[in-house]
């Protein structure tokens, strides 16, 4: 539980560093703003790093999880920001299944630092590890379509489901007729 509320504590100023990060990406990328704008609204993944494993934090499907499988889309561009819950260094690396290095983050020794790194998501990652403690800290990358990491997720669901839901709870309705039955109790 301390862990869980420590990077919950701590998230908070890592959305404002990543976010300060962000303003800065597209200031840099202008020429590409209308390209990427979409994926500079990208929320990160986020970790927490101790001995013992990584802590998933975000997305939700992975927050609490121990050593969580992270799930990108080939060829898309991914931030995982990961921090210390610690004190111990650690440094995050993604490999291929044959262990050859893909990426690496910085590393980091001091408790509540946050670790931003940028990964383009291929079908050669396999896992992740910490490279100071790989026995314990790692695991799957799977390229199975990624999480849903757009700020506005539930809104896109939400609108889909709104256009689609009245016409499929009519049609549901006509093609049950369990909605008479419940109509009686």
């Amino acid at each position: 539980m301390a862990d869980r509320r420590t990077v919950l504590r701590l998230l908070g100023a890592t959305a404002a560093a990543t976010g300060l990060a962000g303003t800065t990406t597209a200031q840099d990328d202008d020429e590409t703003e209308t390209d990427d704008g979409d994926e500079d609204d990208r929320l990160p993944i986020v970790l927490g790093g101790k001995r013992e494993y990584w802590l998933g934090v975000a997305p939700e499907e992975i927050e609490g999880e121990e050593n969580p499988t992270m799930e990108l889309e080939d060829g898309q561009q991914y931030e995982i920001v990961w921090i210390n819950l610690d004190g111990l260094e650690h440094e995050l690396v993604v490999e291929t299944e044959d262990g050859e290095e893909l990426a690496a983050s910085d590393s980091s020794e001091d408790a509540g630092e946050a670790v931003s790194t940028t990964v383009d998501a291929s079908d050669e990652m396999a896992e992740y590890y910490c490279s100071f403690h790989p026995d314990s800290m790692r695991g799957d990358v799977e390229t199975n379509g990624g999480f849903d990491l757009s700020g506005d997720g539930s809104d896109d669901g939400n609108d889909s489901d709104d256009g689609d839901g009245s016409d499929d709870s009519d049609d549901h309705d006509s093609n049950d007729h369990g909605s008479d039955d419940g109509g009686d109790y």
